[in-house]
Formats: C-alpha cells, sequence, structure tokens
C-alpha cells in the first residue's frame, strides 16, 4: 500500500473515531439532561404538595382563630400564629412534604367578638306552652327543643323554633321559620319558612308566606282572610287542598293533588294525579298523571306529560347537641364552697378572694362586732370566731347585726335569706333556695335551686367591673382571677347565673330550677333538669333545661309569662357562651384578611 493510501486510511479512522467520541458525548448530555429534568420534575412535586399542604393549613388556621379555637395540628402542616398589636395578627403555616417545606403566610384583621350561634332556649323534653315568651333582642335569636312541642300560648320575637319531635301551634305566634323532625300542625299564626320531614297541615288562619317544604303529605286547609295562604311548596308526598277563596302560590309536589276548593293557584308541577272538584278556579301547569277537572272552566290550563321531572331536595333532620350541666364541673372554678362536714358543721372553702387567704372557714359571729355572717377560722362552743384571729364578712343580712343570712340551711339544703352577698363565684352542695336581697353572683347548686321574694341576681360577668372588682358593699373582697389588676376579666362559668344538678357516682341529682313570680336574673339559667317559672319572670340571658334525669314521663309545662331580655347586655357577658368552653370564651371573631402575602419555599428545597 502506497503512503497516501495509507495517510487516507488513517485520516478515515480518525474521523470515524471523532464521530464516535461526538455522539457519545451527546448521548451523555441528553441523558445528563433526562436525569436533571426527572429531578427537577421530583423537585416541583415535592413543592407543589408542600404548597398545598400550607394554604391546606392556613385555611385550617383561620377557620379556627374565627371560632375561638385554638390552632390545629397536623404531620401535613404547622402553624403558628403572632399578635402584631392594632387588632391585628400573623398566621404562619409550613406545608411538609417529602423533607420539602414551604411557608405561607397571611395577616388579618380582627374584628369584635360574636356571640357563637346557639339557641336562646335550649330545651330537652317535650314543652307544653300555655303562657308567654317574649323576647326582646336586637339580633334574631332561635328556640330549640328536643322533644315535642305544643304552643296554646305566644311566642313573641322567635326567629326559628326547631324541634326534633312533632310542633303543634294554636296560639298567635310572630316566628319566622319553623323546623320539625316530626309533623307540622298550624291553626294559627304567619310564617316565612316552615319544613317538616314528616306531614304538614295548615288550618285556621295560619299563613305560610314564603316558603313550605314537606317530606310527608301536605294538607292545605287554612284561609287566611282572601290572603294568600302558601306562597310556596315544595311536597315529596300528596297534597290536599282545601282553602275556601284563599288562592295559593306555586306548588312542586312528586305526589298526586286533590283540590276541593280553593281561589286560584300560580302555578302548579306534581309527578301524581291531579283532581280538582267542583268548577274549580284559575290554574296553570303540568302533571305527569291522570288529569281530572270540569272541561268547562277555560282558566284551568294543565298540560300532562308524563315525561315530567321534579327534583326536589328533602328537608334534612335537625342534629341537636345536648348540653350537659354538671355543678361538679365548676366544684374547683367556686370562690366560696359551701359543704357540710362529716359533724354537720359549715364549712366554707375560699379561694382567689382578695383579702382572705385561700383555705377552709367556719361560718359564725365576729368577735368585735359581735355581727353574724362572718369567716374565720375556729369557732368557740357559742359559734363565735375565736378571739385574735380575724374574720371576714360574707354576706349582709336584713338586720346587720342579728339576721343570720343562712338561718335555716342543714346538710343538703341551703337558705339565703339577706341583702346581698360578697361578690364571686359560689358553689353549694345539695339544695340552694334564695330569698330577696340584689347579688353579684353565679349561683352554682348540686341539688335543685328556687328563687322567692322580690329576688335580683347578676351573674359575675354581667356584674362586671363595677359589680365585681368595685363592689361597694365589698370593696376589698374580691376574685382575684375575675380582677387581675383591678381590671374586670371575665371567665366562661361567670355567664351563669344560675346552674343546677350535677352527677354523684355516675347517677344525675337535681336539676331544677324554680324561678318566684318576681325574679329577675341577669345572666345565663342552666337546669340540669326542668325549669319553672312561676310568671312575671325576667331573665336577661340565655336559658337551658336538659332534662337529664332521663325521666321520659316529665314534661316542661310552662303557665306564666317569661321575658328573655337581651338588649343593652355589657360587653362583659356573652350569653351564648357555655359554662364549659374554655378560657377565650368560646367568642368567635370576623377576621378580614389584608390583601398581601409571601411564601417562601424555605429548607429541603
Amino acid at each position: 500500500m502506497s503512503g497516501q493510501a495509507k495517510q487516507r486510511g488513517l485520516a478515515t479512522l480518525f474521523m470515524a473515531l471523532t464521530l464516535l467520541a461526538l455522539a457519545s458525548l451527546v448521548l451523555l448530555a441528553g441523558s445528563r439532561q433526562l436525569v436533571l429534568a426527572h429531578a427537577n420534575a421530583q423537585n416541583q412535586q415535592r413543592y407543589h404538595q408542600a404548597l398545598n399542604y400550607a394554604e391546606e393549613g392556613l385555611l385550617a388556621g383561620q377557620s379556627a382563630l374565627s371560632q375561638g379555637l385554638p390552632l390545629p395540628s397536623s404531620t401535613h402542616y404547622q402553624l403558628k400564629m403572632t399578635d402584631l398589636g392594632a387588632n391585628r395578627l400573623r398566621l404562619e403555616s409550613i406545608g411538609v412534604y417529602d423533607g420539602h417545606q414551604v411557608r405561607v403566610q397571611r395577616i388579618f384583621m380582627q374584628g369584635a367578638d360574636e356571640d357563637p350561634p346557639r339557641s336562646a332556649l335550649t330545651i330537652v323534653g317535650d314543652l307544653n306552652l300555655s303562657g308567654a315568651i317574649k323576647m326582646i333582642s336586637d339580633k334574631p335569636v332561635d328556640m330549640t327543643v328536643d322533644g315535642a312541642v305544643t304552643l296554646d300560648g305566644s311566642v313573641d320575637n322567635i326567629d326559628t323554633l326547631q324541634s326534633t319531635g312533632d310542633i303543634i301551634v294554636r296560639g298567635n305566634q310572630t316566628i319566622n321559620t319553623l323546623h320539625s323532625n316530626g309533623n307540622l300542625e298550624l291553626s294559627n299564626g304567619r310564617y316565612q319558612t316552615v319544613k317538616a320531614m314528616g306531614k304538614l297541615t295548615l288550618t285556621g288562619s295560619a299563613m305560610v308566606e314564603q316558603l313550605a317544604r314537606v317530606n310527608g303529605n301536605a294538607d292545605f286547609l287554612n284561609s287566611p282572610g282572601g290572603q294568600t295562604a302558601v306562597k310556596q311548596a315544595q311536597v315529596k308526598g300528596n297534597v290536599l287542598i282545601n282553602t275556601g277563596g284563599a288562592p295559593l302560590g306555586a306548588l312542586e309536589t312528586e305526589g298526586k293533588v286533590d283540590i276541593q276548593q280553593f281561589g286560584g293557584m300560580a302555578s302548579l308541577k306534581a309527578l301524581g294525579d291531579l283532581t280538582i272538584q267542583g268548577w274549580g278556579a284559575p290554574i296553570s301547569g303540568a302533571i305527569a298523571g291522570r288529569l281530572g277537572y270540569n272541561t268547562n272552566n277555560r282558566d284551568i290550563s294543565i298540560q300532562v306529560d308524563p315525561k315530567l321531572q321534579l327534583k326536589l331536595q328533602p328537608v334534612p333532620p335537625l342534629q341537636v347537641t345536648r348540653p350537659r350541666i354538671d355543678a361538679y364541673d365548676f366544684r374547683h372554678e367556686a370562690h366560696y364552697r359551701f359543704e357540710y362536714d362529716d359533724k354537720g358543721r359549715v364549712l366554707v372553702t375560699v379561694r382567689q378572694i382578695h383579702g382572705i387567704p385561700d383555705g377552709s372557714y367556719r361560718l359564725g359571729i365576729a368577735t368585735d362586732s359581735q355581727q353574724p355572717n362572718h369567716l374565720c377560722r375556729e369557732l368557740d362552743a357559742s359559734g363565735r370566731c375565736l378571739a385574735g384571729n380575724p374574720s371576714y364578712l360574707i354576706c349582709k343580712g336584713y338586720d346587720p347585726n342579728t339576721s343570720d343570712c343562712f338561718a335555716g340551711s342543714a346538710p343538703g339544703r341551703w337558705k339565703i335569706n339577706g341583702t346581698t352577698m360578697a361578690p364571686g363565684v359560689l358553689w353549694f352542695d345539695g339544695d340552694l333556695e334564695i330569698g330577696s336581697g340584689v347579688y353579684h353572683n353565679t349561683f352554682i347548686a348540686t341539688g335543685n335551686i328556687v328563687t322567692s321574694g322580690q329576688h335580683v341576681s347578676y351573674a359575675v360577668n354581667y356584674a362586671g367591673q363595677i359589680g365585681i372588682c368595685r363592689n361597694s358593699d365589698f370593696p376589698n373582697s374580691y376574685p382575684l382571677d375575675y380582677c387581675p389588676g383591678g381590671i374586670f376579666k371575665g371567665r366562661p362559668i361567670g355567664h351563669a347565673v344560675l346552674l343546677a344538678g350535677g352527677y354523684r357516682n355516675g347517677k344525675f341529682r337535681g336539676g331544677n330550677i324554680t324561678l318566684g313570680a318576681s325574679t329577675q336574673a341577669y345572666g345565663n339559667v342552666w337546669a340540669g333538669n326542668m325549669l319553672i317559672s312561676g310568671g312575671s319572670t325576667t331573665i336577661h340571658g340565655y336559658i337551658s333545661a336538659a332534662r337529664q334525669s332521663n325521666d321520659a314521663g316529665l314534661r316542661h309545662n310552662w303557665g306564666g309569662s317569661t321575658t328573655i331580655d337581651l338588649s343593652s347586655l355589657p360587653d362583659s357577658f356573652k350569653p351564648g357562651v357555655d359554662p364549659g368552653q374554655g378560657s377565650n370564651n368560646g367568642a368567635k371573631k370576623t377576621l378580614t384578611a389584608l390583601p398581601y402575602s409571601w411564601m417562601d419555599s424555605g429548607v429541603g428545597s
């Protein structure tokens, strides 16, 4: 082979090797790009999932803060809240996924407290109301009965009455909405909306001015003076109409319709048969079943459409959470706890009162003034405080020198007769009877509570700064936990003015609250069992009667007049708060998100 041929061969070989090397580099670069792209895709997926968790946590935290609840915890996110002052707070949420973290935050402007939604009257068991309940409030309030309701009396200014049983109304009412898990029978009153899981029967002058929704059958037999008997009705069962000359609005039903007499109807849709007796009145609409009417009446225009469809939403069942009322839950929150020891002697345990050391005391006569109603560590044989030891006045009798506020008390049965007591939460082991006087106290008894005479009592939170921290009768004996630094700060149990009944060895005892005819109660009234009102009673708060004795034969029979006045409430009193809620008082707050936020991928990105 010549030299030139060898050179050409080597050149060709060199070129081939070069091309192979370049191809290998291209393949290597491509594989590296694929690896990088895959890694980036994984990082992107981790980032987005962590971001989703962070935003999920932000929403959960906002919901909790708006309801006055603690921040939730989760393996998907971590939450932190910082008070920025001036009613602003910062909520941070760190989303975590596969080692990757994303941090988001939002700043909120915090509005005023709002009462959590709860019924102004919560009754467990059947209610027979022959008297009158009057609501005075600048906001709509509800009434919930876990049982059947019969109203022969009147309920004034209730927005919604809801019941797990039947509702029968005979008296004249001003109620916007009725909701029953059973049947509704209305013979009087005007209502905006009525909802029944069972049957609806309207008679007399009852009117539904907006909407009637019924899962069962509906009988419209009412004739409200020529006005529209029902503006709109959605009925899943059959409908019977005999309203005389009263017209109806729009009717939709999945059942059949039998019209005996009426003043006309705006529109009709029915999946069953339609029967119009007699001459009939103007009506138009469509049905899927058979049609029977006087064909000579040209004001009747009904189309038969076998394919007609209706999708009426059923009335959902009312879910009621029963309150749990137990005086023993608040035994250690009392400022003065009244009990009898095993020798039949009065024992008063004091907690967190300015000027009185914590501990156990006897009730007796002061050594210096010789006045009753004093606390001291030990008594002599005559019931007087031992000389040389301090004593503390806790109650003022009608006659400061002679009147024993607790005269007539015995183990398990307490009586208070005086003009006033030292402010704070009072807890009694047994039944409690409170006579005339003006009190700035939350009264708690493990048994029953009875008020009589000209009785006026203010719950601790209702009394607030003036009644508790600056009480003119007891200026130096105020609750330290409600008056830190001399400034009033309420606690949940302080919303109750009367609370009765408790569980002992798993069995509920007591729980009846009987209000005298002239009682003025400023605060929530919580009866663990039954509430009995003598009439002409005013309660400036919410009412609960929980029937925790589980005696199914007990019925709430209210024959007197009771006024619930929720107007002009002090800022320290939140009637919708249950006594057992946390220190945030269960209050809801309005949260307005400010229009800026930031996010940071954080570590692990």
